[in-house]
């Protein structure tokens, strides 16, 4: 088996440089939320990096990933290794070998635009769905053409890789090698392509971040002692500082997490129903605790 690598270091360098750029935005986003006063801005200020954040956690993974692409090569398969992933690809499926800039007009891809960083699907009118597992321009690369999926690589050695393949696929297979693509089981997970799944947790986390902003646009007008409970004949009877307006909805995230987690191994399980139900009911709480926000914000 043969193994070629790729030139990783320009793609490393644009994820790299990427996550710093977000490094600081979000230093520059959340030092104008701890400086300004506390208002909606802050918490749109927030949001940003926490999603922010999310994006660099993403970059990390897919970086360390693309500074490991290799590609190897016997007469009986092509595997891909991709971060965690690995394609194998039988070299009796493989048709033909065709460089990307003979098809480069037509080709779309679906991934990310930044330089070097081929990761995600694409399509091809003639060819059809082409699977990208590359960190080189477009116009290094190569597809692998197969009847049902292509793939487009980089190796940093074009020619040799060219002449090796050709070698092994004239020679033709020994053995019939079984098309797969390898993960960590997490990522076979149901989960990820369930959109109903998808639809209620997004809903209330939407409710939950709904919660915080109906808090941070109320309290600029908030007096100095928060009314936070009534007696049986309607008079205030517990006071507390303005911060205590955030209590119902940080009560409702944590509640949201926990409901998650336990929803999410239900649902692991089998039982879709008993997690939609789970999940539909958590964005239910996060609806009574936001009446509650409102309550308690407004009654001043």
């Amino acid at each position: 088996m043969v193994v070629f690598n790729t030139n990783w270091r320009p793609a490393v360098t644009v994820g790299i440089a990427t996550m710093l750029a977000l490094l600081i935005g979000i230093g520059i986003a959340f030092g104008l939320a701890m400086k300004l006063p506390v208002s909606l801005i802050t918490h749109v200020l927030i949001t940003l990096s926490l999603v922010m954040l999310g994006i660099i956690v993403w970059l990390a993974y897919n970086t360390v990933a693309l500074s490991r692409i290799s590609y190897l090569l016997d007469r009986n398969a092509f595997v891909i290794h991709w971060g965690a992933i690995r394609e194998i690809v039988p070299m009796g499926d493989v048709q033909r070998v065709i460089a990307a800039s003979d098809v480069i007009t037509d080709l779309k891809f679906s991934g990310l635009p930044l330089p070097n960083w081929w990761i995600g699907d694409g399509f091809h009118p003639a060819l059809g769905q082409v699977r990208f597992c590359s960190n080189a321009p477009l116009r290094k690369q190569l597809i692998i053409v197969t009847p049902g999926m292509n793939y487009a690589i980089s190796p940093a050695d074009v020619e040799g890789f060219v002449e090796a393949f050709r070698v092994r696929f004239e020679m033709g297979p020994t053995q019939v090698v079984p098309p797969a693509r390898l993960m960590p089981a997490i990522m076979h997970w149901a989960f990820w392509g369930d959109h109903l799944a998808h639809l209620l947790v997004l809903f209330a986390i939407g409710l939950n971040a709904l919660l915080f902003a109906v808090g941070f646009a109320r309290y600029p007008a908030l007096p100095a002692q928060l009314v936070l409970h009534f007696d049986a004949a309607g008079s205030p009877d517990r006071f507390g500082p303005p911060s205590q307006v955030f209590g119902p909805a940080i009560i409702a995230f944590q509640l949201f997490v926990i409901n998650f987690l336990i929803a999410l191994g239900v649902y692991s399980r089998g039982e879709k129903l008993a997690a939609y139900l789970a999940w539909g009911g958590s964005a239910m709480v996060q609806l009574f605790f936001l009446i509650a926000m409102i309550t308690v914000a407004f009654n001043v």
